[in-house]
């Protein structure tokens, strides 16, 4: 079986833009600035996508199209390629560290994972990394899925004129109401499991169906029209937002930035939502990388993905907060702002069900383009290592077997969302194995596990095997297209090797040890 390619740049960029500009970009971002300065968040986060995300961006890309192999085999490679290294003992070390803090944290089923990291990066080296990669990718879209369910219901919910709920008479026309109205409608719907799933197997279908085309027929030709449509509609929900009477004031919190404001929690949260937002340390950049031809110059596509990302988090939030200032809500909302708060601006808008349609209709798209870039890391690590005799496994069936696990891991999601109580048994398994990493359901102990734990470590490891292993000197050469080597700047690749080499792996570890709270006693 013949391996894809990219037909074009226009194809890869669009491709892995999409894999980067999801829900954390329309969903989370906007909230993060809420709660983090406004404007200075958004200063601190363009800082940290240029210095610290996009250079372990491109060195996934790197690894991807100097292999051409899925990431388990990819990071083997690469790591084989280069020699014997001790950074095998550093993982190995940094396994067993893990395994100690969350011994401390009564995180028993963790520790005993870490316990044994240490000797599956012993013995394998990064080709064990490839492993964890494509099981946090699968596991974060397990839940990512639920979310994705969310916005299926609340785009029939919008269509249907049904996004508004009722409020007492006293109350009618007054947003803040309304918006409290609309939490507790959201806290309603996720605690009625059965609703939750109708839009969960939607949203995993349609991830399914993007998939079966393959690389060329099914994700390039996705990202060429859904890509644009995301954008268009973005610009549609502003061009609404910023003419609302009393808009300017939110334009101003977004995008002006105060000394006040900053503080070092403030960096470190930016420099947390950088990793989330450009979907590094999930194998998904490898991946799309190991499609690329050796033609496309890896400075400048990255360079396209970490602008259209940056602009489409910047872009959402001037279609929430001018909004949201305008009906008079407060922008500290926190998760609830996009399914609690924006319910009340859209129900105080002129035709509000339109333009509550098409936000959550952008929603949706952004959603899917990052389900696919998850589905597509295990689909190829299938497809790739799953033989029968010299055949490898067919794309179908690499894609059912993802499609399987991701839904199965998701049920357990869909019927937790709120608490354990319809899964008692299981809630409590978790709580004696989690100790205090379990959160009192199943998805919010997932996604902090796999985000504050598993990404950061993931990505300090891929800085690790190209900044330190294969090393900026002979990585650097692939970073542009082939005959270009005097057509760049000689000081952007060493630029590129300094940052991937010291400036990526600190900030990883700050993010890490931030968002685990081993930094709270030492940055108040």
């Amino acid at each position: 079986m013949a391996r894809e390619n990219w037909t074009s740049s226009i194809g890869f960029i669009l491709a892995s833009a999409g894999s980067a500009i999801g829900l954390g970009n329309i969903w989370k971002f906007p909230y993060m600035a809420g709660e983090n300065g406004g404007g200075t968040f958004v200063l601190v986060y363009v800082l940290c996508v240029a210095f610290i995300g996009l250079p372990v961006m491109c060195s996934e890309m790197l690894i991807g199209r100097h292999t051409r192999r899925n990431v388990i085999n990819a990071m083997g490679k690469v790591e084989h390629l280069a020699g014997t290294t001790p950074v095998r003992f550093v993982l190995s070390v940094l396994s067993a560290c893990l395994a100690v803090l969350f011994a401390t944290l009564q995180a028993w089923l963790p520790a005993a994972v870490a316990i044994f990291g240490v000797w599956a990066f012993a013995r394998r080296g990064f080709a064990a990394l490839g492993w964890v990669c494509t099981a946090v990718a699968l596991a974060i879209l397990s839940y990512y899925a639920v979310v994705g369910g969310w916005i299926v219901e609340y785009i029939w919910r919008a269509a249907s004129g049904a996004l508004a709920p009722e409020v007492a008479a006293g109350a009618a026309g007054d947003a803040a109401a309304m918006a409290q109205a609309a939490g507790t409608a959201f806290g309603a719907y996720v605690a009625d499991p059965w609703r939750v799933l109708v839009g969960f197997v939607i949203f995993m279908a349609l991830t399914g169906v993007v998939l079966l085309g393959g690389i060329q027929a099914g994700i390039e030709r996705m990202s060429k029209i859904l890509m644009p449509a995301l954008f268009i509609l973005l610009l549609v929900v502003i061009v609404r937002s910023v003419t609302l009477p009393g808009a300017w004031e939110g334009i101003v919190f977004l995008l002006k930035p105060t000394a006040a404001a900053l503080t070092p929690k403030v960096v470190l949260m930016a420099l947390g939502q950088v990793f989330f937002s450009l979907s590094l340390g999930m194998a998904i950049t490898v991946t799309y990388g190991s499609y690329l031809h050796k033609e496309h110059n890896i400075l400048r596509a990255a360079g396209w993905v970490g602008v259209l990302d940056t602009l489409a988090a910047l872009l959402a939030g001037l279609a929430i907060f001018p909004a949201v200032f305008a009906v008079g809500l407060e922008p500290t909302q926190g998760p609830g702002l996009i399914f609690g708060a924006l319910p009340a601006v859209f129900d105080a808008m002129w035709l509000g069900p339109v333009w509550a349609t098409c936000f959550f209709v952008m929603l949706l798209i952004a959603a899917v383009t990052s389900s696919v870039a998850l589905l597509e890391c295990g689909a190829t690590v299938f497809i790739e290592r799953l033989r029968h005799g010299h055949r490898r496994c067919s794309r179908r069936k690499a894609v059912f077997i993802g499609f399987v696990l991701c839904t199965l891991m998701g049920l357990l999601a869909v019927f937790s969302t709120a608490d354990w109580s319809r899964l008692p048994a299981f809630g409590r398994v978790m709580d004696a194995c989690m100790g205090d990493l379990s959160l009192g359901n199943w998805f919010d102990t997932l996604d902090n596990f796999a985000s504050n734990w598993c990404l950061p470590f993931t990505a300090l490891a891929i800085t690790l095997l190209v900044g330190w292993v294969w090393t900026p000197r002979r990585a650097a050469p692939e970073l542009l297209a082939a005959g270009e080597e005097g057509r760049f700047p000689a000081w952007i690749p060493r630029l590129w090797g300094f940052l991937v080499r010291w400036v990526s792996p600190i900030g990883i570890i700050l993010v890490f040890l931030n968002l685990t709270g081993l930094l709270g006693k030492l940055i108040p």
